[in-house]
């Protein structure tokens, strides 16, 4: 398969894990909440003046950023391990990063009490590895694993 192939698969599985995490996130009380801290530390406002369409965007445009994350290290990784150990390595590296970057870096930030803080950053993790398994799955698919 095409380098350019390889990342458009990815892209579009950062895409589908995205959107399928979606679910839990409305799911659970905290709902976005991740996504508009995230878009708060890029627009540099505070969470509550965050619209939910920016948070929308930065939470799907970094669901795409992670697939073609993914894509490159397929590109590099699978002539030497095969499609599925390049896909699965490290889409599980990325999956465990962004769940610690964003509970130990990101949302400390945010100003939120202890509980609303620990509540959040549960219910992240739980969206985050939907995120991953989508992601890994639709890239192994797609790749033709």
């Amino acid at each position: 398969m095409s380098t350019v192939t390889t990342l458009a698969v990815c892209a579009a599985a950062g895409l589908a894990g995205a959107l399928v995490m979606d679910v839990p996130m409305v799911l659970l009380s905290e709902g976005f909440t991740p996504a508009s801290v995230a878009a708060s530390k890029l627009q540099r406002r505070p969470v509550e003046e965050v619209s939910g369409l920016a948070a929308q965007v930065v939470h799907h445009g970094m669901g795409i950023v992670g697939g073609l994350g993914l894509g490159v290290a397929v590109v590099v990784l699978e002539p030497r391990l095969g499609t599925w150990a390049a896909v699965v390595l490290p889409a599980t590296v990325f999956t465990v990063f962004v769940m610690n970057f964003f509970g130990f870096a990101v949302l400390p930030t945010a100003g939120f009490g202890d509980d609303r803080r620990e509540t959040t950053f549960l219910q992240w993790q739980f969206s985050a590895v939907v995120y991953g398994v989508t992601l890994t799955a639709v890239a192994l698919v797609g790749l033709g694993a």
